[in-house]
């Protein structure tokens, strides 16, 4: 607040004005307290305004504490509701008042105060208002009027307000620690740079603080709440103390002291805010001059350590450790580092400790240690331009060798041994902190943790740990130095040594940043070795062949993490070694996917590292600059024509369905290759590709044998898949030769592959910013080819057409949007495409091109096909596009409206925001019409419109025409037919939401208004159900759209209702099944035997008695029962007649005859000659009649039929 008024009184006046006009809005408020204070608020200002004196803070200032002081009587409030508000905006009014002011008239404005704060029946938001102005009178004040003594002075106050912040009321005691805390955090100019109040603020609250944890033991059980709470008071009021960096240097170790015994207690809100007054003194420190008062705290905590078996304290301690190191560590990293020596030992006692708990937070204190009191720019190597000095290193590094030195002689002697796990895990955490330069103090540990793991005998109960501490060294410290001292040994050369296969698994999952050459020379003859086992065995089935295999699959794919920035790349990746690779990607086509992963890994890191991917890992980054991974993707550039050579001819003999992660790879080398080989390997693919499209042709007219979908498909469908993969990168030399390649294979209207892919090369064309300016340059010749290829377009290949025509459209210039209307007929038609890709592309391509129109220009009509060549130009523009998709209304096929229907719906969904009403108005009377139109496509498409206008239109539109929509809607909602009488529902249902059931039910033709009443009926049950908590539709799968608009048209809320009808009892019945576990006799229930089920019964079992034997004519013989009732129930059920004759008449009558109209009739079983019309399965009998709740009785009622979802 004092930053409000810096100098006395040139306050932002602007800012008061502000505040005050918001109150003055309030006038018409409902809420009785703001339209008071508005009303006073006016009241003053016209006062003021009477006295012709200007509206400045000083006159509001004195106004409204003249109003305090009148609704104060004898020290005592006499009005509340004039004081609350006069204390409002005196907190409002006070921080713009200048400080000379305040200064001199502190002694009246702080006596006019004092009665509201002191008085026990004022309200708690008078009081809050009234700390607020004390608070701002206090901030004005300077040293000298703080150093004075007497009854009336700012100490009094404070004191004052000290007090307020032990109040029972939350809001009034948190506003009064607020105030104490801004009070002391902005001390008067002084050479101190402490408050002159802070000593007595702390030590009256720590004096607090220590009687009420003395008394607390004294307490009664029923005031030993009242106690607590009084506890967390006080230290909520330390903490603000504390946080205002204010505490008093001589308190320090009281206040640590009883802290610490506060934290022992069990509560988990007096830890809390024990926790709380710490973290404020350890925040508060955080200026260089607070570093000696810092050290001293921690002196002082580390004095006050607690025994290390003390269950109590000892994990609250450990905790404030932790923490106040980390503050430590952000206020003096030097000085923690050199710390951590002494502090590592003291803290590690704790790990003696029996208690798991105890342990436990032992270790997490000194993982906190360890990761966060060393930044991670001192692990670099001194320079002169990262701070990085040769002490700091040298500190660093003795640090490093004392950790590793401490944990391998101290924590890993037996005296730990019950604590291993924790010792582990706090190695781990010390080498991903210190990464490579854990290297080589921490080789001991690793070298004695890999024992313990290798030791199959002695059944290491921690190997999970043991593996996670090795897999951060390889991670760290690189593969060669663990296998230096943790040999794999998988060949058996050293017979004294344990095989490490263990290992193959840990190094794939965590090598990164490692030498290739390694690999090559270490792990990679093992695949010789083992090959050679494989294929010198007899019996290929046996159990070490097996293994072998497996050792020899995990050595392969340890390749590509090795290729993952290697950091000897040039040297390592060699013509010799990428021309073995080549060969064993012709040879071994299981090895296919691990090489090809390798290579691309090779380019696809150094890539990635070199645009910045680490840019934050200091210490990657010092190891291996980015100039370095640029000098490695120059180098691989070099072998990228030869590798691509290799990757072309593994593509060609490999099976379409197998081949993507090929292609990805040439795609990855495709970015590097050099412009001038990919030039000449582009036109070889060339070359290739007519050649191939010459002898198929040549092929084509001799009989043959058709192709086998197992063989690689033709030669001229491969090449082209390349010319596809290298359209987004070839120079622009070669544009000449792409788009006469596009032109050519466009117009194979007999070979749907080569279609496809030719539309492919447009789509990858403009996937870079060189290939969008081809496209560009080159527009008006593919233009003229999609127009004139719009006939000869395959089926299969219609979805990469309107892909691509996505991309020309993007790429329109405003000259050229005569193309739009030359193939809007065929995107409309695609709407109906059997093919949902091709749909939803040629949705989007609807869309695209209404954008493009509504970005202006000239449409030149005589340039359209089938136009007048004399037709007028027309300006572009939203309304003239959709002028353009409504001729399709006027088609002769039915198809085509239906398209046309289906795309008007899809383009007003987008944009019915940008378009004028009349031109809505327009299209929905227009589509309205095709409602009442014969074919059922048609009104289908109509009804989805409509759906759609429902949704999307406004309301007012909807409204004014409901009445015609729903006589020509509801001549579908007797159609069963393709769902029509759903659909009619489903919007039935949106309007009643919409408007309500009395704007529908008025507007619906009388004969269906009793839709609207099965619709009322439902919604009522439904709600009675959800009010009973029977929710049918939770944990169903929620249906998913391909779009917005399918989710619109196709979506509907009342799927729950419908559900609802369908099958009542089925749910009903299925709510209450349980499961019960049968009586198992003496022998307790086994969940791991497989005959548990025959134990678990959907019924509740029920034990027979005596009497439940005779009323049910049970009898039992030796031990079994026989239930005299059933005896013949299961014997043939025609042994009753006197013959088969009488069984064959009795079959005859309940057999189904033939009606009117070829349909079938059942027969009722009652005595009544009754016929049901149906095909559908007949219906479970229900009773004849039921009674209702009210106990009357009633006829089952009739549902409405229309039960299938959309």
């Amino acid at each position: 607040m004092a930053s409000k008024n810096p100098e006395g009184g040139s306050a932002d006046v602007l800012e008061l004005e502000d505040k005050l006009a918001r109150v003055r809005s309030q006038l018409t408020s409902k809420l009785d307290n703001q339209k008071n204070l508005a009303l006073i608020l006016t009241a003053v200002e016209e006062n003021i305004d009477e006295q012709k004196n200007p509206r400045t803070p000083v006159a509001y200032f004195v106004s409204f504490l003249s109003l305090l002081e009148q609704s104060v009587v004898e020290d005592s409030v006499a009005d509340a509701g004039v004081a609350a508000a006069a204390a409002y905006f005196l907190d409002l009014v006070l921080p713009f008042t200048p400080a000379p002011l305040l200064k001199q008239k502190f002694g009246p404005i702080l006596t006019k105060l004092a009665p509201v704060l002191t008085s026990s029946d004022a309200e708690a938001a008078l009081v809050r208002s009234s700390i607020g102005a004390l608070e701002s009178l206090l901030l004005a004040q300077d040293h000298q009027q703080w150093s004075s003594s007497g009854n009336v002075s700012p100490k009094r106050a404070l004191v004052g307000m000290l007090e307020l912040s032990f109040d029972p009321r939350p809001k009034v005691r948190k506003r009064a620690q607020e105030s104490i805390k801004n009070v002391l955090s902005n001390p008067p100019a002084s050479p101190s740079p402490v408050h002159v109040a802070a000593a007595m603020c702390g030590e009256l609250s720590l004096q607090r603080l220590v009687t009420l944890v003395q008394d607390a033991p004294k307490s009664k059980k029923g005031s030993s709440k009242e106690s607590v709470s009084a506890i967390v008071h006080a230290l909520q009021l330390i903490s603000a103390i504390t946080s205002a960096n204010a505490w008093p240097p001589a308190q320090v170790e009281a206040l640590c002291d009883v802290l610490l015994e506060v934290s022992r207690t069990s509560d988990q809100y007096l830890v809390a805010a024990a926790f709380s007054a710490f973290d404020g003194l350890f925040s508060s420190m955080s200026h260089d001059i607070d570093v000696e008062k810092f050290t001293r705290v921690l002196d002082i905590i580390f004095d006050l350590k607690p025994p290390v078996d003390d269950a109590h304290l000892a994990a609250s301690w450990l905790a404030v450790v932790a923490n106040g190191l980390q503050s430590f560590a952000r206020l003096s990293p030097e000085t923690c580092v050199a710390k951590i020596s002494s502090i590592v030992p003291t803290v590690a006692e704790f790990l003696v400790a029996e208690s798991k708990d105890i342990y436990v937070s032992a270790s997490q204190c000194l993982i906190a240690i360890v990761t966060e009191c060393i930044p991670d720019n001192f692990l670099l190597q001194p320079t002169s331009t990262n701070g990085v000095t040769v002490e700091i290193y040298e500190t660093v590094d003795e640090t490093v060798t004392f950790l590793a030195e401490f944990i391998e002689k101290e924590l890993f002697s037996i005296k730990y041994q019950h604590a291993t796990k924790e010792i582990l895990e706090l190695a781990t955490a010390s080498v991903l902190k210190l990464r490579t330069r854990a290297n080589p103090d921490f080789i001991p540990i690793v070298e004695t943790v890999g024992q313990w793991r290798s030791n199959e005998e002695s059944n290491f109960p921690h190997n999970k740990e043991a593996e996670d501490l090795i897999a951060a060294c390889i991670s760290t410290m690189g593969p060669e130095v663990v296998l230096g001292v943790l040999p794999l040994n998988l060949t058996g050369a050293k017979s004294n040594e344990p095989g490490r296969a263990w290992l193959l698994p840990i190094l794939r999952d965590n090598v990164r940043f490692a030498s290739l050459e390694y690999y090559k020379q270490n792990i990679l003859p093992l695949t010789d070795f083992f090959s050679a086992k494989i294929a010198a065995a007899q019996n290929k089935e046996s159990m070490h062949i097996k293994i072998f295999e497996t050792i020899l699959d995990q050595v392969w794919s340890l390749l590509p993490h090795f290729c993952d920035l290697p950091t000897d790349l040039p040297t390592a990746f060699s013509d010799e070694f990428a021309s073995s690779l080549a060969e064993l990607l012709y040879q071994k086509v299981d090895l296919r996917v691990t090489i090809c992963h390798a290579l691309r890994l090779l380019v696809e890191s150094n890539l990635a590292y070199s645009e910045g991917a680490l840019a934050d890992d200091l210490l990657t980054q010092q190891e291996m600059p980015v100039s370095q991974a640029k000098d490695n993707l120059a180098y691989l550039s070099t072998k990228a024509a030869n590798l691509l050579s290799v990757l072309f001819n593994v593509f060609s003999s490999t099976l379409p369905d197998s081949r993507g992660f090929v292609l990805e790879t040439i795609d990855t080398y495709l970015q590097i290759i050099p412009k001038a080989d990919l030039e000449t390997t582009f036109n070889k693919v060339c070359g290739l590709l007519k050649q191939a499209l010459d002898d198929e042709a040549a092929a084509a007219d001799k009989p043959g044998k058709n192709q086998n979908k197992k063989q690689p498909p033709q030669l001229s469908v491969t090449m082209m898949d390349l010319v596809v993969a290298m359209a987004k990168y070839v120079p622009e030399s070669s544009y000449n030769a792409l788009f006469s390649i596009f032109s050519s294979t466009v117009a194979m209207d007999k070979n749907a592959l080569m279609q496809k892919r030719a539309y492919r090369i447009i789509s990858k064309l403009s996937e870079s910013e060189s290939g969008e300016q081809a496209i560009r340059r080159f527009i008006g010749d593919i233009e003229n080819v999609f127009v004139q290829s719009t006939g000869a377009t395959c089926t299969s290949a219609r979805a990469a057409r309107l892909t691509a025509l996505q991309s020309v459209v993007k790429l329109l210039p405003p000259t050229d949007l005569h193309f739009i209307p030359s193939v809007l007929s065929e995107v409309i038609m695609s709407t109906k495409d059997v093919n949902e890709r091709s749909r939803e592309a040629s949705y989007a391509l609807l869309i695209q091109m209404g954008s493009k129109m509504a970005e202006g220009g000239v449409v030149e009509n005589n340039k359209v096909p089938g136009f007048d060549p004399q037709a007028e130009a027309s300006e572009a523009s939203l309304t003239t596009f959709f002028t353009m998709v409504s001729a399709g209304l006027a088609a002769q096929s039915q198809h085509m409206i239906s398209a046309t229907i289906t795309a008007i719906s899809c383009l007003v969904y987008e944009f019915k925001d940008q378009l004028p009403q009349d031109v809505l108005i327009e299209l929905a009377s227009t589509v309205e019409l095709f409602l009442t139109h014969n074919s059922k496509e048609i009104a289908k498409s109509a009804i989805g419109f409509v759906k759609v206008e429902v949704l999307s239109l406004p309301e007012d539109l909807v409204r004014a025409n409901l009445g015609e929509l729903l006589t020509k809607l509801m001549k579908w909602s007797h159609e069963h037919r393709g769902h029509f009488k759903s659909k009619v529902k489903h919007i039935l249902e949106r309007l009643i939401r919409k408007f309500g059931v009395e704007a529908v039910e008025q507007a619906i033709p009388e004969e269906d208004r009793k839709l609207v009443a099965n619709i009322k009926k439902s919604r009522a049950r439904a709600k009675r159900k959800d009010a009973a908590g029977d929710a049918e539709a939770e944990g169903k799968q929620e249906k998913k759209f391909m779009s917005a608009y399918e989710e619109a048209v196709y979506d509907s809320d009342s799927d729950a209702s419908e559900d609802e009808e369908k099958k009542p009892e089925k749910s009903r019945r299925k709510k209450g099944e349980d499961k019960y576990i049968l009586d198992t006799g003496d022998e307790p229930l086994n969940l791991l035997d497989r005959q548990t089920l025959a134990h678990i019964s959907s019924s509740k079992p029920k034990k027979f008695s005596k009497k439940d034997m005779e009323r049910h004519n049970v009898e039992t013989k030796n031990g079994k029962i026989v239930f005299k009732d059933m005896v013949g129930k299961n014997d043939d059920p025609l042994a009753n007649k006197s013959s088969g004759i009488d069984a064959y008449l009795d079959a005859v009558k309940q057999a189904p005859v033939r009606g009117q109209k070829n349909k079938l009739k059942f027969k009722k079983t009652k005595d009544e000659d009754n016929w049901s019309d149906s095909e559908d399965e007949a219906p479970k009998r229900k009773a004849a009649i039921k009674e209702s709740a009210r106990g009357r009785v009633g006829k089952p009622k009739q549902k409405f039929k229309a039960r299938k979802k959309l």
